[in-house]
């Protein structure tokens, strides 16, 4: 166990050192001593080559612990011991040598601390005998000359250092007056040419004048033809645009044109198809209102017993009722209902006659409500008249007295227990009647004959429910 503990002492202390001596050689001589953290300076080698033999050190403490390890996990007990005492002084060994180490790098530091202490007191030395070369005593005057005399001289220095930097320049300051001569002698050459060509041309200021207005009149003339061309290229672009746009309108004209041709044809055809749906319309009432007149006046005079027995339609097919030839000025709300039965019923039949054969099916809705007894007692037996051009007739009706002249009646009634509408079909006792029963009372000059066609539907209301 023992052996493990230093073996792991070792392996910590060999990482230490190893970083201290990476440490000392990157930091160089500027570094600090591992040991007394002075400045390295010329004894760097030394420092590193000692921590290498350190390292040495450990790492043969090391393999001989580890093989040391492996030894007593199967060395005899004798050998354990010897081993254990060699081991002892192994480890004495190993701090003598640390303490050499030790000992020899502090004489080394004392050699240098040796010479820095022999320059330090030459300096001493230097500086007492320069101390015991100043005059005793403190003169004041002097001092003032002398602060004087350095304010004097401190200009004239500064000028001093600049005419020995002109002084320093002047290789180079003749270097280039001579530069500057010889080009200063070259421009007097070519003056000189220049002026004996000029004496030679025969060339006047006045021709200079008069070629450079011309010029100047030259250039004036390009710089407005350049912006007449840009004018004149402007108004091309936009004649372009504008044909472009006239044949565009031009080829939408054709399109405007062609469709106008069409609806002008459309047009004229319309034209023609209202003269001739006029003419027809004309022709149409010419021949059919006599006819519906003549049908309305008919059932007219059979619903109101003979009272009004002509019935005319105008232009616009509006009702005029003629009483003794004249025209009721103002009809009662049963008379005009009963004049817009009568037009219906015309219809209805003037249909069925032109169709050739009779209707399956003629319902009239609460056609009673303002009419009085005796007419709908006449109404009742109208419709009789026109079964043969009416297979059914149905009646929807709130009036309770008209059942009794159908020949089938089916209620339609509210349940309220119920939330619904109940249908149920009623008993008609009059249709079964004997034929000397006097029904005078009820249905005045009806007679015991049964409709055989004619039915009716009965609803009745109830409080708060409708049918």
């Amino acid at each position: 166990q023992e052996a493990q503990t230093k073996r792991e002492a070792l392996r910590q202390q060999y990482t230490e050192v190893k970083h201290q001596r990476d440490r000392v050689v990157a930091l160089g001589e500027d570094g600090a001593c591992p040991t007394c953290s002075r400045p390295l300076g010329g004894s760097l080698h030394t420092v590193v080559e000692h921590l290498e033999e350190l390292i040495e050190t450990v790492n043969v403490d090391g393999s001989y612990y580890k093989a040391r390890v492996e030894q007593l996990e199967q060395m005899p007990e004798d050998v354990h011991q010897l081993d254990e005492k060699r081991r002892a002084l192994m480890l004495e060994v190993g701090t003598l040598e640390r303490r050499l180490a030790k000992v020899q790098l502090a004489v080394l530091e004392l050699g240098t601390i040796v010479r820095d202490l022999a320059a330090k007191r030459q300096r001493e030395v230097q500086m007492k005998r320069d101390i015991s070369r100043i005059p005793p005593g403190y003169d004041p005057a002097r001092h003032a000359e002398v602060i004087g005399e350095v304010d004097r001289l401190t200009p004239m220095e500064a000028e001093a250092g600049r005419f020995q930097a002109m002084l320093d320049r002047e290789p180079q300051l003749r270097l280039e007056q001579t530069r500057i001569a010889q080009e200063v002698m070259r421009v007097q050459s070519m003056l000189g040419t220049i002026r004996t060509r000029r004496a030679q041309i025969s060339f006047t200021e006045k021709d200079f004048n008069d070629l450079k207005a011309e010029f100047d009149r030259v250039r004036v003339e390009l710089q407005e033809s350049k912006v007449a061309a840009a004018r004149a290229q402007e108004q091309v672009s936009g004649a372009t645009a504008a044909l472009a746009a006239a044949q565009e309108s031009a080829e939408e004209l054709k399109k405007k044109v062609a469709e106008l041709e069409v609806l002008q044809t459309d047009r004229r055809m319309h034209d023609e198809l209202d003269r001739a749906f006029s003419d027809l319309r004309t022709d149409l009432n010419f021949q059919l209102r006599p006819e519906l007149s003549e049908l309305a006046s008919a059932f007219l005079s059979e619903l109101t017993d003979a009272r009004y027995t002509e019935l005319e339609l105008d232009d616009q097919y509006n009702i005029v009722i003629l009483e003794d030839g004249i025209q009721k000025p103002v009809l009662s709300g049963g008379e005009e209902d009963l004049a817009n039965l009568v037009l219906r019923l015309a219809i209805s039949q003037m249909i069925a006659e032109r169709a050739g054969q009779s209707f399956s099916l003629l319902i009239l809705d609460e056609v009673f409500g303002s009419l009085d007894e005796a007419r709908r007692f006449n109404v009742v037996e109208l419709l009789r008249g026109l079964q043969d051009r009416f297979e059914q007739v149905i009646l929807i009706t709130h009036i309770e007295p008209v059942r009794e002249g159908l020949d089938r009646v089916i209620n339609v009634n509210y349940d309220a227990d119920r939330g619904c509408s109940v249908v149920t079909e009623s008993e008609v006792d009059a249709i079964d009647a004997d034929p000397d029963e006097d029904a005078e009372s009820t249905w005045p000059g009806r007679t015991p004959e049964v409709l055989p066609r004619v039915a009716a539907e009965s609803a009745e209301r109830t409080a708060g429910a409708g049918a």
